[in-house]
């Protein structure tokens, strides 16, 4: 099945919200959506997505864009190092490392941003939903474990 559409709601709805909850029910983890983070004046704004275990413990992150995935990363990098600085992010001890993905509902691209380094690491490998979505789910349950 696919949706013709440009509307990015449409388009998570459809493809993006099934990853997450399957995401979510075997992580038993918590679905934060349009999650508002402001850690400042200027790095601020709301996540598509925020998944967590437990109380803010591990978090994943993730970004739903029309078709411009370039665009797309350059905002999750943004998001990764807004909830790195974020007051109720988990200790660098508790979580080295807090991935990302960026997504046009068909197509995922996962980012790692490493807490102590301060680097963020952009996968130059892409994924195809629904082709490799069983590879998706499974890099996001990792990520929550």
């Amino acid at each position: 099945m696919f949706l013709v559409s440009s509307n990015e709601q449409a388009k998570r709805e459809m493809y993006v919200a099934p990853i997450v909850k399957e995401v979510a029910r075997q992580t038993k983890a918590l679905i934060r959506i349009e999650y508002p983070v402001k850690v400042s004046s200027q790095l601020q704004g709301s996540l598509d997505y925020l998944l967590s275990i437990g109380n803010l413990k591990d978090l994943l992150v993730l970004e739903a864009k029309r078709d411009d995935l370039d665009y797309g990363f350059t905002q999750l990098s943004a998001e990764l190092i807004a909830l790195d600085q974020w007051e109720r992010s988990p200790s660098i001890d508790g979580q080295p490392t807090m991935l990302g993905a960026v997504t046009t509902g068909i197509i995922w691209q996962f980012g790692l941003l490493d807490r102590s380094t301060k680097q963020i690491y952009q996968d130059l490998r892409s994924y195809n939903s629904p082709d490799q979505v069983e590879a998706i789910v499974r890099i996001l349950i990792q990520a929550l474990s």
